[in-house]
């Protein structure tokens, strides 16, 4: 089912319907976590973060519920979270798989991908049983929530409340852009993708009501947490190898590898930071209804051409990912 509100319909209805089939989407999956957990609680954080952005909507003219909703769902998503670490470093060796053509490198990191994909397994397991109390917490608190939300205070809540919403956070997004360049810390990447994450989700929220701007920006928001999110594995498998340069005590070919992961990671910032100057910058698909300041473009530091010449061992990332149910959007 689409997440967005439909054309016909006034705010007020429409933010309490949206809030209650997430609501309930969330307790649907959390009830039955147990078939397959990893893949169950993935999405039903990735519903929480949805419902957080829906409530972000809600900041200029009800400011109170949407401090209320957003608290309400970040608590759910944290309370089912479990360490997902040994999940995110299996995906950041799925990227880079196809760029190694050597076949003993290969066969090295399909068995250091085997042994993460065991261990992610194991940990999950290990932690079941306080997992499912805390499930079970959840979806308590879920139940309890229906008739709030059903009986949400916003009567006087108006369209262009909700637009006025997703310009806050696009103009997040942009001040965050403003204030990065190649060399920043890796959080400063994380917390820029988790406010693009929530801009795509208001865009397609508001896809029916602002169906050109919508067209013209959630491909490119997608595709830039993406990368960001990709980016995110490559740091934590390149922890990995520098605290355990040999986790599996075999010839894990561990510079060629640290050397790939330092590429991979080069060039999706830099592809990351030229997708955020597409957007977020001077004549980008959101400028007609986001403009920024003169200074905000002056202060931008220009994005380099060193990853362009990165040779053609690394992977490109897709564009073509989406966010239900592409795994990349699990954190946040």
């Amino acid at each position: 089912m689409v997440y967005r509100f439909e054309a016909d319909e006034r705010p007020g209805p429409a933010v309490r319907r949206a809030f209650r089939e997430q609501n309930a989407r969330i307790l649907v999956l959390l009830r039955n976590w147990e078939d397959d957990p990893a893949e169950c609680i993935h999405r039903a954080r990735q519903g929480c973060k949805r419902a957080r952005a829906l409530a972000q909507l809600l900041n200029p003219r009800a400011p109170y519920v949407a401090r209320v909703e957003n608290d309400f769902f970040r608590s759910v998503q944290q309370g089912v979270a479990y360490a997902r670490d040994p999940e995110a470093l299996v995906e950041a060796l799925d990227f880079l798989e196809i760029g190694i053509a050597a076949p003993r490198v290969a066969e090295s990191v399909a068995l250091l991908r085997e042994s993460l994909a065991a261990r992610a397994r194991r940990e999950l397991d290990e932690g079941r049983r306080a997992l499912r109390a805390r499930v079970a917490d959840a979806c308590a608190a879920l139940m309890a929530a229906d008739r709030r939300l059903a009986n949400l205070p916003l009567k006087a809540l108006r369209r262009r409340d909700l637009k006025r919403g997703a310009e806050r956070t696009w103009l997040r997004c942009a001040r965050i852009y403003n204030g990065l360049h190649g060399e920043s810390p890796a959080t400063d990447f994380h917390v820029w993708r988790r406010h693009v994450k929530y801009a795509y989700h208001q865009a397609q929220l508001l896809s029916a009501w602002q169906p050109r701007l919508a067209a013209a920006l959630m491909p490119h928001l997608r595709e830039l947490a993406a990368q960001l999110g990709h980016g995110q594995d490559l740091v934590l498998l390149e922890a990995l190898f520098h605290q355990q340069p040999d986790p599996l005590g075999i010839d894990t070919h561990v510079q060629h590898l640290r050397h790939m992961i330092a590429a991979s990671m080069l060039e999706l910032r830099c592809q990351s930071l030229a997708l955020g100057r597409e957007l977020f910058g001077p004549g980008d698909p959101g400028q007609s209804a986001l403009p920024l300041t003169q200074e905000q473009q002056s202060s931008k530091k220009a994005v380099t051409d060193t990853a362009k010449d990165a040779g053609s061992s690394v992977r490109r990332p897709h564009s073509n990912r989406v966010p239900h149910p592409d795994r990349r959007w699990q954190s946040g």
